[in-house]
């Protein structure tokens, strides 16, 4: 394909080539209707043969409608799709920040490495929660905002490619770059623990400098992986505390089965590593964990394989390869089986896959260049002071059921009086709106499966902020020295945020669970329970958003509608029916609720504000693109007690 630099496709100006690979060029763009910088990757038409072009687009329409779905702090989303001359193409969100590859190259104090690598976890443990594999983490699809945040990209297009002529994927081996693949991964058994594999490899290297394994061919860092064990970290980091290397040693294992379960446990070790705790594999030998990097491979099967590699290696001497940007698949998930290849079996398969490359002029495995990343900074003209209507409350139907009311009351400063107002200001001058007591149905059957099954659920009455709390507002609380500042100072497009008059009035960012909760204790409030939220939000009717249905950029911060949060009483057209503003859009918000799964019971436990676990927050964000699922009043998601970053704010509660 001809460079399209100075071209236009649909609203978007192509400014500059960022990367190509066999599969797809990527550019840097200009959205003419937004007026900011996009990233589009636009896929290679002469890849496919010309009688499957049509049913490649409809594929292509419907994994980018998938990869549109997936809403995390720390994945980089598809805003768009379309198709340009026959060839589909995706636009995402441009990250002028680059990739974490570009920060390697000499060790890294642990404590940062794990800090960094620790929002990936996260953002794979979510993929993996949707039966999505993504098959190719490595440092250049790991890219950094400007303000140090990680965010995992490029999903790839395997699932695309599935079933043409184009061979791909046709061995089912060698989809990944060599140098992070998990063993298995060659011989196509690819599972949830490859990718874990993978980002232990990633830390591996961030720490040391050094990658586990590495060779001059894909075979070569195969037979390495078979028959080598790990190099210790402490060989390249000697002060390099025994904890972290066990750690390592622990996702490094070659078997799937003696890794750890899943990319969550492994995220739990981190954190422990963190907070000063001794991690679980600190307490297996670290000989042991050691042998698990090899398998035990017959002498005899070694001198083969060896043949077989000469023979590979005369046949690539025929024809350079070219480089091809890496795809992954998206297949179900499936419990890991113990591996019962052979490595002959293993060097057979990847026989197959070099004929393969050599045939089709280009290679699978090798990609390095990193392609989405964040927007540059928007400026938004100064908000003119919001004229705000008197707000019609339509009261919920009362109804008396068993008896499950959530969040228990407690001592609050608040008015009693009676009948109670629509609307008052706390001790601090914050605005709360009430939400009578009555059933509401929580939850819906159309909805991700983490938001089965609706059911009705009783609340008591209740008041809730206004507005999302803000940065001028949490600063009153950082004065009082009751709470800490926001761990980080700048939004993701803006190097200064927080402590910044221009943006008082927009919502405090980069607050974790415990500092939220403890602001709203500062106020004599709480965090509302997940239940109080949606009900403030969405009303006794079923609603999928708090205005009713349909949406605009008028109603709420979603879609690219601005590129940043937004003051927090902006969109009086987007309210819920209470008067409750921003609850879809701008920021997640936390709630006090544990994360269990539907449906919902608020004395399950799950309100114990004691119990340490991931937390659910709702809302979606400003920063979520391609579909409008992540800000349902109903869509429910999980972070960390310990996470903080540029899209998650807060409100407060407290019982009437």
């Amino acid at each position: 394909m001809a460079s399209l630099t100075g071209q236009k496709i649909d609203r978007y100006e192509i400014l500059e080539l960022l990367g190509e690979g066999g599969m797809a060029t990527v550019y840097k763009a200009l959205d003419t209707r937004l007026d900011r910088e996009v990233a589009i990757k636009i896929i290679r038409r002469e890849a496919f043969p010309i009688d499957q072009l049509d049913m490649m687009l409809k594929r292509f329409e419907r994994e980018a409608k998938s990869l549109a779905r997936l809403s995390h702090p720390n994945i980089v989303s598809v805003m768009d799709y379309g198709e340009y001359e026959g060839a589909p193409y995706l636009v995402m969100v441009y990250l002028p920040g680059g990739t974490l590859k570009e920060k390697l190259g000499k060790p890294i104090p642990w404590r940062e490495a794990v800090q960094k690598i620790l929002p990936i976890a996260y953002a794979l443990e979510y993929v993996h929660e949707h039966n999505i594999i993504n098959r190719d983490v490595k440092p250049s699809n790991i890219l950094m905002a400007e303000n140090g945040q990680s965010m995992l990209t490029d999903f790839g297009l395997v699932k695309l490619f599935e079933s043409t002529d184009t061979n791909l994927t046709a061995s089912g081996a060698g989809i990944g770059t060599p140098d992070y693949m998990a063993p298995e991964q060659w011989t196509g058994e690819t599972t949830a623990l490859s990718d874990m594999y993978s980002l232990g490899v990633v830390l591996y290297e961030m720490i040391t400098a050094h990658r586990p394994y590495m060779s001059d061919t894909p075979v070569g860092v195969l037979l390495k992986q078979f028959k080598e064990p790990l190099p210790f970290p402490h060989q390249y980091i000697p002060d390099l505390p025994k904890n972290i290397e066990s750690v390592l040693l622990k996702v490094l294992a070659r078997k799937p089965e003696d890794r750890y379960p899943n990319v969550h446990a492994f995220a739990v070790e981190l954190q422990a590593l963190l907070e000063g705790k001794d991690p679980l594999a600190s307490n297996i030998k670290t000989e042991k964990l050691r042998e698990q990097m090899t398998g035990k491979v017959k002498k005899q099967e070694i001198e083969e394989a060896r043949k077989q590699i000469e023979e590979i290696q005369k046949a690539q001497s025929i024809q350079e390869p070219v480089k091809q940007e890496p795809v992954k698949q998206e297949p179900v998930m499936q419990e890991p089986e113990k591996q019962k290849s052979k490595l002959p079996i293993v060097i057979t398969t990847i026989s197959a896959f070099v004929l393969l490359a050599l045939c089709g002029g280009c290679w699978l495995i090798y990609s390095n260049f990193g392609l989405f990343a964040v927007p540059a900074p928007t400026e938004l003209a100064a908000a003119s002071p919001v004229v705000i209507p008197p707000t019609e409350v339509i009261p919920p139907t009362e109804t008396v059921l068993p008896p499950t009311s959530v969040a228990a009351p407690i001592e609050t400063s608040l008015p009693t009086e009676t009948p109670l107002l629509d609307e008052i200001s706390d001790s601090h001058n914050v605005f709360m709106r009430l939400i009578p007591s009555g059933e509401f149905k929580m939850g819906s059957n159309d909805g991700a499966p983490e938001s089965r099954p609706e059911k009705l659920i009783n609340v008591d009455a209740f008041y809730i902020d206004k507005y999302e709390v803000s940065n001028d507002l949490y600063t009153a609380c950082v004065n009082a020295d009751v709470c800490r500042r926001p761990l980080q100072a700048g939004s993701i497009t803006r190097p200064s945020y927080y402590n910044e008059p221009e943006f008082a009035n927009y919502p405090v960012l980069f607050v974790d669970w415990k500092m939220a909760r403890n602001y709203c204790e500062w106020r004599g409030a709480r965090l509302p329970a997940e239940a109080e939220w949606e009900k403030a939000a969405r009303g006794t009717d079923g609603r999928d958003f708090p205005w009713g249905s349909g949406f605009d950029c008028s109603l709420a911060n979603h879609s690219g509608c601005v590129g940043d949060t937004a003051p927090v009483n902006n969109y009086d057209k987007g309210q819920s029916l209470y008067g409750v503003y921003g609850m879809s859009g701008n920021v997640w918000e936390w709630t006090s609720s544990l994360y269990k799964l539907y449906p919902y019971n608020p004395a399950d436990g799950r309100e114990d504000a004691g119990v340490a676990g991931s937390r659910v927050v709702r809302g979606g964000s400003w920063h979520f693109f391609g579909g409008n699922g992540s800000i349902y009043s109903y869509t429910r998601f999980k972070l960390d007690l310990s996470y903080s970053g540029p899209y998650v704010g807060f409100r407060c509660a407290v019982t009437k």
